[in-house]
């Protein structure tokens, strides 16, 4: 299986209103939930970055190796492309 690594951005465009670090919260608690082992055993890591350089105005994550950025995504979609992401 492959690993990944999630980035969310909490910088000043990303973060304002707090939507930021509202969306980190989110986030947390989804790939708790998710991915209980895939955490626990390094294979998928979550940061945050103060600028992915990606700014819409909306909190932005990013899913590396490939890159993909989402703005202001739905959780469900964003558990489904990390599923995809550890294949």
């Amino acid at each position: 299986m492959s690993a990944a690594r999630l980035l969310v951005c909490v910088g000043p465009n990303c973060d304002a209103r707090g939507r930021g670090r509202a969306l980190l919260a989110e986030v947390q608690a989804a790939l708790a939930a998710t991915f209980p082992d895939e955490l626990a055993d390094g294979r998928l890591k979550l940061s945050t970055r103060d600028c992915l350089r990606l700014c819409t105005r909306d909190p932005v994550v990013r899913i590396e190796p490939s890159g993909d950025a989402f703005s202001d995504p739905e959780i469900d979609d964003l558990m489904s492309e990390i599923a995809v992401a550890l294949k």
